[in-house]
């Protein structure tokens, strides 16, 4: 049994010296499948947009990357289980996007217009927002918060019923 407390340091190395490595390399994201845009967003202007839920922690991580377009009037809502300060990056998106972060009651906290997308190593791309504390973030097509003339403290209307 003396060999015991030297196999439990080499098994405990292993794993340490293993997600050293994990972390230098870049990120493993699984692909989630596009869901239906058949959700409605109001905007403070009475617009509307279809947008797609992003509920699950695959869902949110996966987000909107590998897109090569995103249409006026479409869009993508991430759910977060609790309100927080959620960062954002750009890895591995092929478009820019604005992102508006809004609180529990759906009021804009906090905006990124032209968030441009990130074409390098995961360790190159910036984060994005996280200032505030939020519950939902909005993706929208690049453009759409001047269009819509979005504001912080203005409310955004949906219903996840």
């Amino acid at each position: 049994m003396k060999w015991l407390p030297l196999l439990l340091s080499l098994v405990l190395f292993s794993g340490m010296s293993f997600g050293l490595m994990a972390q230098e390399s870049e990120p493993v994201i699984r692909p989630v499948a596009p869901r239906a845009a058949d959700t409605l967003v109001m905007l403070p202007d009475g617009s509307t947009v279809h947008v797609e839920l992003a509920k699950t922690e695959a869902e949110r991580e996966y987000g909107l990357m590998g897109r090569t377009s995103l249409p006026q009037g479409h869009g993508m809502l991430f759910i977060h289980d609790r309100p927080g300060q959620y960062g954002y990056w750009m890895y591995h998106c092929k478009i820019g996007l604005d992102i508006v972060w809004m609180d529990e009651d759906h009021r804009i906290v906090e905006m990124s217009p032209n968030t441009p997308p990130c074409k390098g190593k995961a360790s190159t791309c910036p984060s994005y927002g996280g200032h505030a504390t939020s519950t939902y973030v909005l993706e929208l097509p690049v453009g759409s918060i001047k269009a819509h003339d979005l504001q912080v403290g203005q409310t955004v209307n949906f219903n996840l019923s």
